[in-house]
């Protein structure tokens, strides 16, 4: 005849974790968690920052372009946004998005293949930096033809973002380039 387990000797065999075991795990779980995130912030934020590079370059290269077919004169704007930018290099006058009826600079600006490239900004086009916001453009010369004393360049113009911040601290106007809040712009 076979015996039957008693009931406590199946208890003792059975092994459960303890609820100390089981913290020990979940907090080591949660570190690691926060090892990761803060990895991929990181990441995030460096990919960001180089797209953002590649745009000013991209800009500043198309800007060349067109100072080249227009006597040697860069595009003036009312405020350091870069719709006046997006105008010229979209070929749109109005800056709102129409059909070029002017010189297209840069093609990607009339496409919808990139978004993360334009935006919109007081209803006029503008160009994105990789943080979402609008890249800044300051000419050398005002509207007048006249030299801007702010611009932080010599000769063309500022091309900048106020960076992962998103701040804008507009150098141009306050001319302190060590300040907290500008330490993360991205100059070009």
């Amino acid at each position: 005849m076979k015996r039957q387990p008693s009931l406590s000797h199946t208890r003792q065999t059975r092994r459960a974790f303890s609820l100390i075991e089981l913290l020990v795990v979940v907090a080591i779980i949660v570190i690691l968690a926060g090892i990761v995130i803060g990895a991929l912030i990181k990441v995030n934020k460096n990919r960001d920052i180089a797209q953002t590079k590649v745009t000013i370059k991209n800009i500043r290269l198309k800007l060349e372009e067109y100072a080249s077919d227009n006597n040697g004169i860069y595009p003036t704007g009312e405020d350091t946004s870069s719709a006046a930018v997006f105008r010229v290099l979209s070929g749109d006058p109005t800056g709102r998005g129409d059909t070029p009826t002017r010189d297209v600079y840069w093609s990607e600006l009339n496409n919808n293949r990139n978004p993360s490239l334009v935006g919109t900004s007081q209803g006029r086009k503008v160009i994105l930096d990789g943080f979402g916001n609008t890249i800044r453009y300051q000419a050398a010369l005002d509207e007048n033809g006249d030299l801007v004393q702010s611009v932080k360049n010599d000769g063309d113009f500022d091309l900048w973002s106020t960076g992962p911040d998103g701040e804008p601290s507009d150098l141009n106007t306050t001319g302190i380039l060590d300040t907290e809040d500008t330490k993360d712009d991205i100059w070009e």
